[in-house]
This record gives C-alpha cells, structure tokens and sequence, in this order.
C-alpha cells in the first residue's frame, strides 16, 4: 500500500471509529441529549475529527466512492467550527437516528484509491 494510501486508511478508520463512539454515546433519548452539555460537547468534537479526516481523504478515494458523503461530512465541521461550536441539536439528533448507520456502511465498503492509479 503506498503512503497516500495508507493515510486514507487511517483517516478512514479514524471516521469510523467516531461514528461508532457517536452511536454509543447517544444511546440515550433525545430529552437527555438536549439537556446534557458535556455529551452534546462530546458528540460536537467527534463529528469535527470525522469531518476534518473526511477533508483529508485524497480526492482519488473520495471519486472512487461516490456513495460517500464526503461533502456533507466537511460541511458539517465547517459549520461547528464557524459557528463557535453552535451545535444544532435536531439536525445531530436526526443525524444520528437516520443516517448514521448508512454513512459506516458506506465507510465500511470504502475502496481506497491508489496513487498510480486514476
């Protein structure tokens, strides 16, 4: 595996790790969430590692696995991050109870794309 490869590999694994940690931590009802600061503060620095990682996969393996929202996951921790760590609680909470276990499974089926090939 070249090293640009490798590189995505650990970002891929990085971002799924998060998105497991995510799925455990939010194993509690939605009023619990909205009120529990430290976990909402928990939930918002996993979702900037994995848009951050997610900003760092090579163009190459992100055109190789389109079904991937990359964009959105960037976009994401854009938003945390320029809006002060403003976390909107519906948008995670519907996040988490709707699409998170399709994002691993498209992580989870990632091909990584190697250098010498286009």
């Amino acid at each position: 595996m070249t090293r640009g490869a490798t590189a995505d590999q650990g970002r891929l694994d990085d971002i799924l790790d998060k998105l497991r940690d995510i799925r455990e931590h939010l194993r509690v009802d939605r009023g619990v969430f909205e009120r529990d600061r430290d976990l909402q503060k928990i939930v918002a620095y996993d979702l900037m590692i994995i848009g951050e990682a997610a900003s760092k996969v090579s163009k190459r393996t992100q055109k190789a696995n389109p079904k991937v929202p990359w964009t959105e996951l960037v976009e994401y921790r854009n938003d945390l991050i320029h809006e002060y760590g403003s976390l909107d609680l519906k948008d995670t909470w519907e996040f988490v109870q709707r699409d998170l276990r399709e994002v691993e499974r498209r992580l989870a089926r990632v091909r990584i794309a190697r250098d010498d090939v286009e």
